[in-house]
């Protein structure tokens, strides 16, 4: 989670579906933890069967929890993989990294601000007014 965290006010939050990506990020984190969970009650129910009676003496529940565990962890898998290929595309793209760099420079410039323009594409400055003090020197 604290690596979501630190993407989520990084510059991959402001890039083109960053929000998306990181939503989804979000669920495989989730994912992750419900597959931790899983594999925690798989292994206490195979201890309570060997440590009490009155445990379930058959391993078919543990192993319920690690199928549905190992399931989880494939699904998270395969969103991490699709979310690495997606990003990697877009990287190796000057394309996409054209489009990228105004939201990453707004981003970085903080909320209120404009970004000033870059000097290849600053207006000409404005002509002089007659009675301005740059027109009398």
């Amino acid at each position: 989670m604290q690596q979501l965290d630190t993407l989520s006010t990084s510059q991959y939050a402001v890039m083109k579906n960053g929000h998306d990506n990181l939503a989804h990020l979000a669920e495989a984190a989730v994912r992750i933890s419900v597959a931790s969970s899983l594999c925690a009650y798989g292994i206490t129910g195979r201890t309570d069967a060997l440590l009490y009676e009155d445990g379930d003496r058959t391993p078919q529940t543990s192993r319920q929890y690690l199928t549905e565990a190992m399931d989880e962890l494939d699904r998270a898998a395969g969103t991490y993989r699709v979310l690495a290929q997606n990003l990697s595309r877009r990287l190796a793209s000057a394309t996409a990294r054209a489009e990228d760099q105004p939201r990453i420079d707004r981003a970085l410039a903080g909320p209120g601000t404009t970004t000033p323009p870059s000097p290849l594409t600053s207006p000409p400055p404005a002509p002089c007014a007659a009675g301005s003090p740059a027109a009398r020197r």
